[in-house]
């Protein structure tokens, strides 16, 4: 860690124009190792675990929420002194990053699967909700019996289920680490809440920053009917769209040199720079 960063758990690399990771919820920088390595080579690169999450800074109660979480982050880029940077962000990490855009933190954002394109209210905000709700009490085994769990294929595999298509191709590594973020993620059950009154992305017309939108073609958890055409219906006509053909939710498990190729393609777009 770099003197005068704020951040508690964090992987940065490279020197050029700054570019921020962030992740889902319940996990932690792990997921972006790769892309850190790759992009690392013309950027100046920070995966920062998220406040609330795994080793990342506290989120008390009274922050749980969307906003809560950008405040945490904004402190974090204060430290660091970056007014602004390029945003990346996946699921969690891709609302939160539309929260950053709409403060003017952002030069760029590129959003893979991100959370908030439910209508507010719908059958898909309760599913996925009650859906985190169930898979905690496996979360708070793993917690107890730490890498006995983690570390085992038959406890890893529901969690990963639910981010990728392609179960072998995630890591062993990968997987634990996934595991151990989920049961040590002290906002779990609190922040489901705050999650519910925050409701989904809204004033999505008003995204000014240059933006890509990152899809997988198989994300099974946040759907393109019941959560991603919305906000392709509702954002302005310069957002992108790319699509990640093979991949689910967690595109970064399964392949992350083909999202740090989206990536890269995104940055040099949006900094007008020569391939």
């Amino acid at each position: 860690m770099r003197s005068g960063e704020f951040v508690t758990s964090v992987n940065r690399a490279g020197a050029g124009d700054p570019v921020l990771l962030l992740h889902g919820f319940t996990l932690s920088h792990h997921v972006w190792h790769v892309i850190v390595d790759d992009l690392s080579s013309d950027y100046d690169v920070l995966a920062m675990t998220m406040p609330g999450h795994w080793g990342g800074p506290r989120l008390r109660m009274r922050e749980l929420g969307i906003r809560g979480l950008a405040d945490g982050i904004e402190r974090n880029l204060d430290a660091l002194g970056w007014h602004t940077c390029h945003v990346a962000g996946n699921s969690l990490g891709g609302q939160v990053g539309f929260e950053l855009e709409r403060r003017g933190r952002a030069r760029s954002l590129a959003a893979i699967n991100p959370g908030g394109g439910w209508e507010r209210f719908s059958a898909t905000e309760f599913r996925l909700g009650v859906g985190f709700t169930a898979q905690f009490p496996l979360a708070a085994v793993a917690r107890l019996l730490g890498d006995r769990v983690a570390t085992r294929e038959r406890f890893q595999r529901p969690i990963i289920r639910n981010c990728s298509r392609d179960l072998d191709a995630v890591t062993p590594d990968d997987a634990a680490n996934v595991l151990r973020a989920v049961s040590h993620c002290p906002v779990y059950l609190p922040i489901q809440l705050a999650f519910l009154r925050d409701g989904p992305l809204t004033h999505l017309d008003r995204v000014t920053a240059p933006t890509t939108l990152i899809l997988s073609e198989f994300d099974s958890f946040l759907t393109r009917e019941e959560c991603m055409q919305r906000l392709i219906d509702e954002l302005p006509d310069h957002v992108a769209e790319v699509v990640l053909p093979g991949v689910g939710h967690i595109p970064m498990l399964e392949n992350p040199g083909m999202v740090a190729d989206a990536l890269r393609a995104h940055l040099v777009g949006a900094t007008g720079a020569g391939s």
